[in-house]
């Protein structure tokens, strides 16, 4: 059974690095995916509005709630295993691990690999693009921060129904601008907004693009991160990023018209029917 506790005034989870202060009643405070499924069902069913709060490292208010209750992804943090593929080596991590737990796990001697049969030596990897130590693997992918887009192989999804699934870089890919895909008992299918993405602001839109760039940079619009698989670097690449958040929200629109802003929320209204996830951060 999930926790869910009242919030008192002054809490934590009012602010983030921004100058916004927020507002809700409640957090719910799950240990694992299960308990994170069970509390967004019961969101769900009240139609309670849910901002999702990680690190709260974030800068641009995605993480201030304004209303409804709060999220925490607080202790769904930790390394799962690591494992690799003809692209490279990459670690599992659950959505608050933090670039220095990331970095910490690969200092380590002995690993837990995610396929026993296949053990391999690991020597000088480290998270692949520059983001202070603090912040979130799953904040830093739900922002596409400093560019991360490319290092990430697969991510498991939580929708506003408790629905789930996993997907792979190159497993769901547009038909044009028509995308179709299976997640638990639903099976999603809407157009993809006819606009292309010109700058790293929200989620990367184009013909025959790739599912997970929908939700990479959305900050949580749309589903709920529970994992991620993030390929290692020799070198961490710095690239400037414009951050996502509540105090940008208005980008998509002055970069690509009201009409593409539109059109995002015809695709929120069918990954999230009840509009509840990450009030903080609507279109």
């Amino acid at each position: 059974m999930f926790l869910r506790e009242r919030i008192s005034d002054g809490s934590r989870y009012f602010r983030d690095r921004s100058q916004l202060k927020g507002r809700a009643k409640n957090v719910i405070l799950p240990n694992d995916e299960t308990e994170l499924r069970e509390g967004i069902r019961y969101s769900n069913k009240g139609n309670t509005k849910v901002t999702i709060s990680g690190s709260r490292m974030g800068s641009a208010g995605g993480s201030v709630p304004t209303g409804g209750d709060v999220m925490s992804m607080e202790n769904l943090s930790g390394v799962l295993g690591v494992g690799r593929d003809e692209k490279g080596i990459f670690l599992r991590v659950l959505p608050n691990t933090t670039v220095r737990q990331f970095n910490n796990y690969l200092s380590r001697m002995d690993f837990e690999y995610l396929d026993s049969r296949d053990e391999f030596p690991i020597e000088g990897g480290s998270f692949p693009v520059d983001v202070p130590p603090e912040h979130s693997v799953g904040g830093t992918v739900s922002t596409n921060r400093s560019g991360i887009r490319p290092y990430v192989r697969r991510i498991k999804v939580v929708f506003s129904d408790s629905t789930f699934m996993t997907l792979s870089r190159g497993e769901y890919i547009a038909e044009g601008r028509r995308m179709s895909f299976p997640a638990g008992r639903n099976f999603f299918c809407f157009d993809i907004p006819s606009y292309d993405s010109k700058e790293d602001v929200g989620p990367r839109i184009s013909e025959n693009m790739d599912l997970m760039d929908l939700f990479i940079g959305s900050e949580g619009i749309f589903c709920i991160i529970t994992e991620a698989d993030i390929y290692l670097s020799d070198r961490p690449e710095s690239v400037e990023t414009v951050e996502c958040g509540k105090l940008l929200n208005g980008r998509i629109g002055e970069i690509h018209g009201q009409r593409s802003v539109e059109e995002l929320k015809k695709v929120k209204e069918i990954l999230d029917a009840a509009y509840i996830l990450n009030v903080g951060n609507l279109l």
